[in-house]
C-alpha cells in the first residue's frame, strides 16, 4: 500500500484499496464495528496498516496497545464514517473468499482421475507461494488420486520429470528444475524417516496419508518410498498400497469362470503347494491376500512369510524377512513347521533350499502358497527342475501352477463395437478354432466384431480405464504328473495338457477380447 501518501483517506480512495484478508482477520467485524477501526494490510514486516474514524479514541487507543503488546508497528489512516463503512463491506469479501477456498479445497480434496492431474498441474503453477511441505503433500495425495499405483521423480539432463503409472503406463506430468526440487526432496525424506544428509546409498522408507480412493471414501493410504543415486541427484519412486482395497472375489481380478471352478477346486485341498508366477506387478499381493482371506475362516492356521508385510490381515500369522539380523525363507521354513500350521504362504521361492523346505511341507499335509518369476505355467517346472529338485519329490507335492499378467480393460464410457482388421480376425479365428478342438463346452459367439474405445475425461483419452488379469493354469492330474515323471519333451506336454483343461493364457485373453473386456493391441503390447 505504498501509494497511500495521505493519512487521511477519502471514500473513493478506499474503494480503490485491496485489502490484505489475512491481517483483516486480525480483528474480528463486531470489534471492528465496535470501535470503528480495522486492519487492513501489513506494509512491512510487523507494521501494520490501521483504518480508523477515531470516532472512539479509547477504542483506538487499547487496539494500538494490544498490538504494540505483540511487537507489531502501527501505522494509521484516518476516514469518514462512509469511508469506514465502505471498507466493513470487506469483512463481505473475506466470508466470500474463504467459501470460494473452502469449495476449492473440496473439490481438491476429491477429485479423481484426470481432474486431479489438472489439479496437480495448477498447484504447480503456483508452487512458489505455497510452503513447500504443503505442496508435495498435495501433489502425493493428488498422484494417488488420478489413479496411479506409483509416482516417480525421475532426474534428467534438464530437470526432474514427475511421472506417473496409471494403469500400469507411465505419464509424464510435471517438470522441475534440479535446484527447485531440492527442497521438496528434503520434504519427502522428512515424511519417510531416512536420512536426509545421504544421497550416495539406497534407502527405502514409507509413511501414510489420508486422501479419497476410487471409491469416493477418506482412507489412510501407505506409501513406500525409494531413493536411488544418481549421476546429478536422487531419482525417488513412490509406491502406494490402499489397504482398504479388498478383493473379496476371484471376479474382481477377472478370474474367468473356469479358471474359478480350477481354482476353488484346489483350494479344498489340505496339503499339496501351489505355485503362482508372474512378472512383477501383475497383482500378486491381490491375487495371494484373495486367497489367504478366502480360507482364513477361523478353522486353520495361516503363517506367512513376507517381504515386506503389505497389508495386516486379522487372523493371520504375519511374518517379515529380516536379512540384516539372520531371518531369511530357510530359517524361518525350518521353524515355522514347529508351530503347527496348516496353510502356509513362502513369498517367493528364489533358492533350491526354500524350495525344498516348501515342497517337504506340503507332502507332510500343509496347504503351501508360493511364487516364482517364469515367463509361463511350463517354465516353471522346467525352473524348479532346473534348481536341483528332484522331480520324485515335485511331482507328487504339486497341485495348481498359475501364471498372470495384467492387461487394460477397454473404457466402458467411450466404447463401442467396430469390425474386427483382418489380422485379428484371423488370430482370433485360429485360437478359437484351437479351443473348439480340446473345450466345445467353451463355445462363443463370435460375430466378426471387437471392442475399441475412442477415449474421454474418464480414461484420460487412453481408450482404456482399469486393469484386468489374463490367466494360464495347469492342474496338475495324475495324467500330467505320469508325463511330468517320464520327463517327456516339453512339445509331448503341451498338446496333453490342453486336454486335461489347460487353457493357455492366449486363448484366455482371446476369449476376453471377443466378450469386449479388452482388445488385441493391447494383450500383445503386455505379453509379447
Amino acid at each position: 500500500m505504498s501509494w497511500l501518501i495521505n493519512t487521511i483517506l477519502e471514500n473513493e480512495e478506499i474503494q480503490q484499496i485491496k485489502p490484505d484478508f489475512s491481517r483483516l482477520v486480525f480483528m474480528p467485524r463486531d470489534v471492528a464495528e465496535k470501535a470503528q477501526t480495522l486492519v487492513f494490510a501489513e506494509e512491512k514486516r510487523k507494521e501494520l496498516s490501521i483504518l480508523t474514524t477515531n470516532n472512539f479514541p479509547e477504542d483506538l487507543k487499547k487496539v494500538l496497545n494490544e498490538f504494540e503488546k505483540k511487537w507489531y508497528y502501527t501505522k494509521v489512516f484516518y476516514t469518514t464514517t462512509e469511508g469506514f463503512n465502505t471498507a466493513l463491506q470487506w469483512y463481505d469479501k473475506l466470508e466470500e473468499a474463504k467459501k470460494e477456498e473452502e469449495i476449492k479445497q473440496e473439490t481438491a480434496a476429491k477429485a479423481d482421475g484426470k481432474s486431479a492431474i489438472t489439479i496437480m498441474q495448477e498447484e504447480y503453477e503456483k508452487r512458489e507461494s505455497q510452503d513447500p511441505a504443503e505442496f508435495i503433500n498435495n501433489i502425493i495425495r493428488l498422484s494417488f488420486q488420478a489413479w496411479a499405483s506409483d509416482l516417480h521423480f525421475q532426474p534428467e539432463e534438464n530437470g526432474i520429470v514427475l511421472r506417473l503409472r496409471i494403469d500400469w503406463v507411465l505419464h509424464q506430468i510435471l517438470t522441475f528444475t534440479h535446484q527447485e526440487f531440492w527442497k521438496y526432496m528434503q520434504k519427502i525424506k522428512f515424511i519417510s524417516w531416512v536420512k536426509m544428509n545421504i544421497d550416495y546409498v539406497p534407502q527405502d522408507g514409507r509413511f501414510s496419508f489420508e486422501a479419497v480412493n476410487r471409491h469416493w471414501e477418506t482412507k489412510k493410504i501407505d506409501a513406500r518410498i525409494s531413493f536411488m543415486p544418481g549421476i546429478q541427484t536422487e531419482s525417488i519412486v513412490i509406491r502406494f498400497l490402499d489397504a482398504s482395497q479388498n478383493v473379496e472375489d476371484f471376479k474382481d481380478i477377472w478370474f474367468a469362470d473356469y479358471h474359478m471352478d480350477l481354482l476353488e477346486r484346489s483350494l479344498q485341498k489340505t496339503s499339496w503347494i501351489i505355485f503362482m508366477t508372474w512378472p512383477t506387478g501383475s497383482w500378486k499381493t491381490t491375487t495371494l491376500y484373495t486367497i489367504l482371506r478366502k480360507l482364513n475362516d477361523g478353522t486353520k492356521k495361516i503363517i506367512t512369510l513376507e517381504d515386506p508385510i503389505e497389508y495386516k490381515i486379522a487372523g493371520i500369522q504375519q511374518s517379515q524377512i529380516n536379512y540384516d539380523k539372520w531371518y531369511d525363507y530357510e530359517s524361518w521354513l525350518k521353524a515355522i513347521l514347529r508351530q503347527d500350521p496348516d496353510i502356509i504362504l513362502v513369498w517367493e521361492t528364489r533358492t533350491k533350499e526354500t524350495a525344498q523346505i516348501s515342497i517337504n511341507a506340503s507332502l507332510t499335509w500343509h496347504l503351501v502358497f508360493t511364487t516364482l518369476h517364469t515367463n509361463s505355467v511350463l517354465d516353471s517346472i522346467s525352473r524348479l527342475m532346473n534348481m536341483g529338485i528332484e522331480p520324485y519329490l515335485l511331482v507328487p507335492a504339486l497341485q495348481l501352477i498359475i501364471w498372470q499378467r495384467l492387461v487394460r480393460r477397454v473404457c466402458p464410457h467411450c466404447w463401442e463395437w467396430v469390425d474386427a482388421s483382418k489380422e485379428e480376425d484371423m488370430e482370433i479365428r485360429t485360437i478359437l478354432w484351437e479351443i473348439q478342438q480340446y473345450h466345445p463346452e467353451l463355445w462363443t459367439n463370435y460375430k466378426w466384431k471387437v471392442f475399441k474405445a475412442k477415449g474421454c475425461d474418464y480414461c484420460n483419452n487412453s481408450g482404456f480405464l482399469w486393469r484386468m488379469a489374463i490367466i494360464e493354469a495347469l492342474e496338475i492330474t495324475e495324467k500330467v504328473r505320469d508325463k511330468i515323471m517320464k520327463e517327456e519333451p516339453w512339445e509331448n506336454l503341451v498338446p496333453f495338457a490342453k486336454k486335461q483343461w489347460f487353457i493357455p493364457m492366449q486363448r484366455d485373453w482371446v476369449l476376453k477380447v471377443i466378450n469386449g473386456e479388452t482388445d488385441l493391441m493391447e494383450v500383445h503390447r503386455v505379453a509379447y
